[in-house]
Protein backbone atom coordinates (compact mmCIF):
# COMPACT_ATOMS: atom_id res chain seq x y z
CA UNK A 1 0.00 0.00 0.00
CA UNK A 2 1.06 3.59 -0.65
CA UNK A 3 1.77 5.48 2.54
CA UNK A 4 -0.91 8.00 3.51
CA UNK A 5 0.62 11.31 4.53
CA UNK A 6 -1.36 13.29 7.11
CA UNK A 7 -2.65 16.65 5.89
CA UNK A 8 -0.54 18.61 8.42
CA UNK A 9 2.62 16.95 7.07
CA UNK A 10 1.93 17.96 3.45
CA UNK A 11 2.75 21.57 4.17
CA UNK A 12 5.91 23.09 2.74
CA UNK A 13 8.96 22.62 4.94
CA UNK A 14 10.76 25.73 6.14
CA UNK A 15 14.01 25.84 4.09
CA UNK A 16 16.41 26.16 7.02
CA UNK A 17 14.61 23.29 8.84
CA UNK A 18 14.86 21.17 5.69
CA UNK A 19 18.58 21.95 5.39
CA UNK A 20 19.26 21.13 9.04
CA UNK A 21 17.35 17.84 8.87
CA UNK A 22 18.96 16.80 5.58
CA UNK A 23 22.46 17.63 6.81
CA UNK A 24 22.00 15.64 10.04
CA UNK A 25 20.85 12.62 8.05
CA UNK A 26 23.84 13.00 5.73
CA UNK A 27 26.30 13.13 8.63
CA UNK A 28 24.64 10.13 10.28
CA UNK A 29 24.69 8.09 7.05
CA UNK A 30 28.32 9.00 6.36
CA UNK A 31 29.37 8.01 9.87
CA UNK A 32 27.66 4.63 9.39
CA UNK A 33 29.54 4.02 6.13
CA UNK A 34 26.89 4.88 3.53
CA UNK A 35 28.23 5.68 0.02
CA UNK A 36 27.36 9.37 0.24
CA UNK A 37 29.67 11.80 -1.56
CA UNK A 38 30.61 14.59 0.86
CA UNK A 39 31.71 16.96 -1.91
CA UNK A 40 28.43 16.49 -3.76
CA UNK A 41 26.48 16.96 -0.54
CA UNK A 42 28.27 20.22 0.27
CA UNK A 43 27.83 21.41 -3.32
CA UNK A 44 24.10 20.76 -3.04
CA UNK A 45 23.97 22.68 0.26
CA UNK A 46 25.73 25.65 -1.34
CA UNK A 47 23.48 25.65 -4.43
CA UNK A 48 20.40 25.36 -2.27
CA UNK A 49 21.56 28.18 0.01
CA UNK A 50 22.28 30.47 -2.94
CA UNK A 51 18.93 29.74 -4.60
CA UNK A 52 17.05 30.22 -1.34
CA UNK A 53 18.83 33.49 -0.50
CA UNK A 54 18.18 34.77 -4.02
CA UNK A 55 14.53 33.95 -3.48
CA UNK A 56 14.41 35.98 -0.24
CA UNK A 57 16.59 38.80 -1.67
CA UNK A 58 19.69 37.95 0.38
CA UNK A 59 18.11 38.69 3.74
CA UNK A 60 20.72 38.84 6.55
CA UNK A 61 18.25 37.14 8.89
CA UNK A 62 17.72 34.27 6.44
CA UNK A 63 21.49 33.96 5.91
CA UNK A 64 21.93 33.58 9.66
CA UNK A 65 19.25 30.89 9.73
CA UNK A 66 21.04 29.12 6.87
CA UNK A 67 24.34 29.11 8.75
CA UNK A 68 22.66 27.75 11.87
CA UNK A 69 20.87 25.09 9.82
CA UNK A 70 24.06 23.57 8.45
CA UNK A 71 26.41 24.28 11.36
CA UNK A 72 24.07 24.16 14.34
CA UNK A 73 26.72 22.29 16.38
CA UNK A 74 29.57 24.62 15.38
CA UNK A 75 30.76 27.57 17.51
CA UNK A 76 28.64 30.71 17.24
CA UNK A 77 31.61 32.62 15.82
CA UNK A 78 31.82 30.25 12.86
CA UNK A 79 28.08 30.48 12.30
CA UNK A 80 28.27 34.28 12.18
CA UNK A 81 31.21 34.14 9.77
CA UNK A 82 29.41 31.77 7.40
CA UNK A 83 26.22 33.86 7.54
CA UNK A 84 28.20 36.99 6.57
CA UNK A 85 29.75 35.14 3.64
CA UNK A 86 26.37 33.88 2.48
CA UNK A 87 24.75 37.28 2.84
CA UNK A 88 27.53 39.25 1.14
CA UNK A 89 27.25 37.59 -2.26
CA UNK A 90 30.84 38.65 -2.96
CA UNK A 91 32.68 35.48 -2.01
CA UNK A 92 33.69 33.28 -5.02
CA UNK A 93 31.79 30.01 -5.19
CA UNK A 94 34.88 27.80 -4.85
CA UNK A 95 36.13 29.69 -1.81
CA UNK A 96 32.71 29.55 -0.18
CA UNK A 97 32.45 25.83 -1.01
CA UNK A 98 35.78 25.23 0.73
CA UNK A 99 34.67 27.24 3.78
CA UNK A 100 31.49 25.18 3.99
CA UNK A 101 33.31 21.92 3.35
CA UNK A 102 36.07 22.31 5.94
CA UNK A 103 33.92 22.31 9.13
CA UNK A 104 32.00 19.25 7.95
CA UNK A 105 35.25 17.39 7.31
CA UNK A 106 36.45 18.27 10.80
CA UNK A 107 33.18 17.03 12.25
CA UNK A 108 33.47 13.74 10.37
CA UNK A 109 37.15 13.37 11.29
CA UNK A 110 36.00 13.03 14.90
CA UNK A 111 32.73 11.17 14.35
CA UNK A 112 33.67 8.57 11.73
CA UNK A 113 36.61 6.85 13.51
CA UNK A 114 34.62 6.56 16.73
CA UNK A 115 31.47 5.41 14.92
CA UNK A 116 33.51 2.93 12.88
CA UNK A 117 35.13 1.43 15.98
CA UNK A 118 31.79 1.18 17.79
CA UNK A 119 30.13 -0.35 14.72
CA UNK A 120 32.87 -2.98 14.38
CA UNK A 121 32.60 -3.91 18.04
CA UNK A 122 28.81 -4.13 17.91
CA UNK A 123 28.87 -6.11 14.67
CA UNK A 124 31.34 -8.59 16.14
CA UNK A 125 29.21 -8.97 19.26
CA UNK A 126 26.03 -9.39 17.19
CA UNK A 127 27.63 -12.10 15.08
CA UNK A 128 28.85 -14.02 18.12
CA UNK A 129 25.63 -13.53 20.08
CA UNK A 130 23.33 -14.61 17.25
CA UNK A 131 25.58 -17.36 15.97
CA UNK A 132 26.64 -18.78 19.35
CA UNK A 133 24.48 -21.86 18.85
CA UNK A 134 26.84 -23.01 16.10
CA UNK A 135 30.06 -22.44 18.02
CA UNK A 136 30.09 -25.39 20.50
CA UNK A 137 29.88 -28.12 17.81
CA UNK A 138 32.44 -26.18 15.79
CA UNK A 139 34.92 -26.11 18.67
CA UNK A 140 34.17 -29.76 19.45
CA UNK A 141 35.02 -30.71 15.87
CA UNK A 142 38.37 -28.90 15.83
CA UNK A 143 39.36 -30.02 19.36
CA UNK A 144 39.44 -33.60 18.05
CA UNK A 145 42.15 -32.49 15.61
CA UNK A 146 43.74 -30.22 18.21
CA UNK A 147 44.63 -33.01 20.64
CA UNK A 148 46.29 -35.28 18.08
CA UNK A 149 50.08 -35.28 17.79
CA UNK A 150 49.95 -35.32 13.98
CA UNK A 151 48.23 -31.91 13.97
CA UNK A 152 50.91 -30.47 16.23
CA UNK A 153 53.73 -31.80 14.01
CA UNK A 154 52.12 -30.58 10.78
CA UNK A 155 50.54 -27.26 11.86
CA UNK A 156 52.50 -26.46 15.03
CA UNK A 157 55.69 -25.25 13.36
CA UNK A 158 55.24 -21.59 14.19
CA UNK A 159 54.47 -18.75 11.81
CA UNK A 160 56.05 -20.23 8.71
CA UNK A 161 55.20 -19.90 5.01
CA UNK A 162 53.16 -23.10 5.33
CA UNK A 163 51.12 -21.53 8.14
CA UNK A 164 50.42 -18.42 6.04
CA UNK A 165 49.36 -20.47 3.02
CA UNK A 166 47.05 -22.71 5.03
CA UNK A 167 45.30 -19.80 6.76
CA UNK A 168 44.98 -17.83 3.50
CA UNK A 169 43.59 -20.80 1.56
CA UNK A 170 40.96 -21.60 4.19
CA UNK A 171 39.85 -17.97 4.52
CA UNK A 172 39.70 -17.36 0.76
CA UNK A 173 37.77 -20.60 0.22
CA UNK A 174 35.39 -19.58 3.02
CA UNK A 175 34.81 -16.19 1.37
CA UNK A 176 34.04 -17.86 -1.97
CA UNK A 177 31.38 -19.99 -0.27
CA UNK A 178 29.92 -16.97 1.51
CA UNK A 179 29.75 -14.05 -0.93
CA UNK A 180 27.53 -13.72 -4.00
CA UNK A 181 28.33 -12.09 -7.31
CA UNK A 182 25.27 -9.84 -6.93
CA UNK A 183 25.61 -8.37 -3.45
CA UNK A 184 22.08 -6.90 -3.59
CA UNK A 185 20.65 -10.39 -3.14
CA UNK A 186 21.94 -10.14 0.44
CA UNK A 187 21.65 -6.38 0.98
CA UNK A 188 18.30 -5.30 -0.46
CA UNK A 189 15.27 -4.92 1.82
CA UNK A 190 11.60 -4.38 1.12
CA UNK A 191 9.29 -2.37 3.34
CA UNK A 192 8.54 -4.91 6.08
CA UNK A 193 12.18 -5.90 6.53
CA UNK A 194 13.29 -2.27 6.31
CA UNK A 195 10.95 -1.38 9.17
CA UNK A 196 12.43 -4.15 11.32
CA UNK A 197 15.99 -3.05 10.60
CA UNK A 198 15.28 0.61 11.35
CA UNK A 199 13.42 -0.28 14.55
CA UNK A 200 16.75 -1.38 16.05
CA UNK A 201 18.28 2.11 15.61
CA UNK A 202 15.15 4.24 15.90
CA UNK A 203 16.33 5.94 19.09
CA UNK A 204 19.64 7.03 17.58
CA UNK A 205 18.26 8.34 14.28
CA UNK A 206 18.25 12.12 13.76
CA UNK A 207 14.86 13.76 14.24
CA UNK A 208 14.96 14.86 10.62
CA UNK A 209 14.76 11.25 9.51
CA UNK A 210 11.36 10.85 11.13
CA UNK A 211 10.25 14.23 9.78
CA UNK A 212 10.93 13.08 6.23
CA UNK A 213 9.32 9.66 6.69
CA UNK A 214 6.19 11.37 8.08
CA UNK A 215 6.01 13.19 4.76
CA UNK A 216 5.90 9.95 2.80
CA UNK A 217 9.60 9.58 1.99
CA UNK A 218 10.31 5.88 2.36
CA UNK A 219 13.51 4.01 3.12
CA UNK A 220 12.58 1.02 0.98
CA UNK A 221 13.20 -0.11 -1.63
CA UNK A 222 16.85 0.79 -1.19
CA UNK A 223 18.43 3.27 -3.56
CA UNK A 224 21.11 1.54 -5.60
CA UNK A 225 23.95 3.93 -6.40
CA UNK A 226 25.89 3.71 -9.64
CA UNK A 227 29.50 4.33 -10.62
CA UNK A 228 32.14 4.56 -7.92
CA UNK A 229 29.51 4.51 -5.16
CA UNK A 230 28.32 1.10 -6.41
CA UNK A 231 31.94 -0.07 -6.26
CA UNK A 232 32.11 1.16 -2.65
CA UNK A 233 29.08 -0.94 -1.77
CA UNK A 234 30.62 -4.06 -3.30
CA UNK A 235 33.91 -3.43 -1.48
CA UNK A 236 32.05 -2.91 1.81
CA UNK A 237 30.08 -6.12 1.21
CA UNK A 238 33.26 -8.12 0.66
CA UNK A 239 35.01 -6.46 3.59
CA UNK A 240 32.14 -7.27 5.97
CA UNK A 241 32.05 -10.88 4.80
CA UNK A 242 35.81 -11.14 5.40
CA UNK A 243 35.39 -9.49 8.79
CA UNK A 244 32.76 -12.07 9.77
CA UNK A 245 35.06 -14.93 8.80
CA UNK A 246 37.95 -13.41 10.74
CA UNK A 247 35.72 -13.00 13.80
CA UNK A 248 34.61 -16.64 13.57
CA UNK A 249 38.19 -17.85 13.09
CA UNK A 250 39.49 -15.62 15.86
CA UNK A 251 36.83 -16.77 18.32
CA UNK A 252 37.61 -20.46 17.74
CA UNK A 253 41.36 -19.82 17.82
CA UNK A 254 41.02 -17.94 21.12
CA UNK A 255 39.07 -20.83 22.63
CA UNK A 256 41.76 -23.28 21.50
CA UNK A 257 44.53 -21.10 22.93
CA UNK A 258 42.79 -21.07 26.30
CA UNK A 259 42.28 -24.85 26.18
CA UNK A 260 45.88 -25.46 25.10
CA UNK A 261 47.33 -23.16 27.74
CA UNK A 262 45.47 -25.02 30.46
CA UNK A 263 45.89 -28.59 29.20
CA UNK A 264 49.15 -28.66 27.21
CA UNK A 265 52.35 -28.19 29.19
CA UNK A 266 55.78 -27.32 27.83
CA UNK A 267 56.82 -31.00 27.97
CA UNK A 268 53.63 -32.06 26.19
CA UNK A 269 54.40 -29.57 23.44
CA UNK A 270 57.86 -31.07 22.95
CA UNK A 271 56.36 -34.56 22.82
CA UNK A 272 53.68 -33.68 20.21
CA UNK A 273 55.40 -30.97 18.13
CA UNK A 274 58.98 -32.25 18.50
CA UNK A 275 60.05 -28.73 19.55
CA UNK A 276 58.93 -25.85 21.71
CA UNK A 277 59.29 -22.06 21.55
CA UNK A 278 57.82 -20.36 24.60
CA UNK A 279 56.10 -17.15 23.64
CA UNK A 280 54.87 -16.17 27.10
CA UNK A 281 55.20 -17.76 30.55
CA UNK A 282 52.24 -17.37 32.90
CA UNK A 283 51.86 -17.85 36.67
CA UNK A 284 51.26 -21.43 37.77
CA UNK A 285 53.59 -22.95 35.20
CA UNK A 286 51.31 -22.31 32.24
CA UNK A 287 52.95 -21.35 28.93
CA UNK A 288 51.82 -19.95 25.61
CA UNK A 289 54.00 -21.34 22.84
CA UNK A 290 54.42 -20.45 19.20
CA UNK A 291 53.41 -24.00 18.36
CA UNK A 292 50.13 -23.53 20.24
CA UNK A 293 49.42 -20.21 18.53
CA UNK A 294 50.14 -21.42 15.00
CA UNK A 295 48.07 -24.59 15.49
CA UNK A 296 45.16 -22.64 17.03
CA UNK A 297 45.07 -20.02 14.27
CA UNK A 298 45.32 -22.70 11.57
CA UNK A 299 42.39 -24.60 13.07
CA UNK A 300 40.50 -21.34 13.55
CA UNK A 301 40.78 -20.68 9.80
CA UNK A 302 39.62 -24.25 9.15
CA UNK A 303 36.68 -23.70 11.51
CA UNK A 304 35.59 -20.61 9.54
CA UNK A 305 35.69 -22.69 6.35
CA UNK A 306 33.76 -25.51 8.00
CA UNK A 307 31.18 -23.02 9.31
CA UNK A 308 30.22 -21.66 5.87
CA UNK A 309 30.90 -24.74 3.72
CA UNK A 310 28.61 -26.94 5.83
CA UNK A 311 25.74 -24.43 5.99
CA UNK A 312 22.36 -24.99 4.41
CA UNK A 313 21.23 -22.17 2.07
CA UNK A 314 18.75 -20.82 4.62
CA UNK A 315 21.42 -20.83 7.36
CA UNK A 316 23.83 -19.02 5.06
CA UNK A 317 21.19 -16.36 4.31
CA UNK A 318 20.48 -15.84 8.02
CA UNK A 319 24.22 -15.60 8.74
CA UNK A 320 24.70 -12.92 6.07
CA UNK A 321 21.69 -10.96 7.31
CA UNK A 322 23.34 -10.78 10.72
CA UNK A 323 26.69 -9.81 9.21
CA UNK A 324 25.18 -7.04 7.06
CA UNK A 325 22.52 -5.77 9.47
CA UNK A 326 24.25 -2.48 10.40
CA UNK A 327 25.38 -1.74 6.87
CA UNK A 328 21.86 -2.33 5.55
CA UNK A 329 20.59 0.13 8.16
CA UNK A 330 23.08 2.68 6.84
CA UNK A 331 21.86 2.13 3.28
CA UNK A 332 18.23 2.58 4.36
CA UNK A 333 19.10 5.91 5.99
CA UNK A 334 21.00 6.82 2.82
CA UNK A 335 17.90 5.99 0.75
CA UNK A 336 15.82 8.46 2.76
CA UNK A 337 18.55 11.07 2.25
CA UNK A 338 18.53 10.50 -1.53
CA UNK A 339 14.76 10.84 -1.82
CA UNK A 340 14.67 13.93 0.43
CA UNK A 341 17.52 15.44 -1.62
CA UNK A 342 15.77 14.80 -4.93
CA UNK A 343 12.46 16.24 -3.68
CA UNK A 344 13.96 19.47 -2.34
CA UNK A 345 11.98 21.78 -4.71
CA UNK A 346 8.71 20.00 -3.91
CA UNK A 347 9.28 19.89 -0.14
CA UNK A 348 10.42 23.50 0.30
CA UNK A 349 9.17 25.38 -2.80
CA UNK A 350 12.70 26.60 -3.51
CA UNK A 351 13.16 26.64 -7.32
CA UNK A 352 16.36 24.59 -7.35
CA UNK A 353 17.59 22.40 -10.19
CA UNK A 354 18.46 19.07 -8.56
CA UNK A 355 20.66 16.42 -10.08
CA UNK A 356 18.91 13.24 -8.88
CA UNK A 357 20.74 10.75 -6.67
CA UNK A 358 18.28 7.96 -7.50
CA UNK A 359 18.20 5.99 -10.74
CA UNK A 360 15.67 7.39 -13.19
CA UNK A 361 12.87 4.82 -12.57
CA UNK A 362 12.82 5.71 -8.87
CA UNK A 363 12.74 9.50 -9.30
CA UNK A 364 9.13 9.95 -8.25
CA UNK A 365 7.49 12.92 -6.60
CA UNK A 366 5.32 10.65 -4.50
CA UNK A 367 5.98 7.85 -2.03
CA UNK A 368 7.54 4.76 -3.56
CA UNK A 369 5.56 1.54 -3.50
CA UNK A 370 7.27 -1.83 -3.50
CA UNK A 371 6.20 -4.06 -6.39
CA UNK A 372 6.61 -7.81 -6.38
CA UNK A 373 6.90 -9.54 -9.71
Amino acid sequence: MTAVVPEQDRRTMIPHVYLSDLNKIAMYALAMGAPLGLVRHVTFLLNYLNTWLDQVKGSAEEAEKAARAVFDEAPARLQRQISRLLGSGRMPQRVLLARLFFPLVLQLAVVIPWQFAVSLARSAWDMLRRGVHGVPPLITAVVVVFVTSDAWRILGNGFTVRFTVVVAVFLVASALFLIRGNCWLDIDAEHAEADRLLADIRQSLPEGFHEFTRRGITAAPMVRPSGRHAVRIYLSYWALAAFALIIAAGFVASALIVIGTVLISKNDTVTMAQSVDVYRSLPGGFVITKQLLSLSFSLGAFAAFFLVAAQRPEDRDAFMKDVLARYRQALLVYSVYCRAHDRAPELTQVPLHVRPLQPAPECLSRPVRAVRS
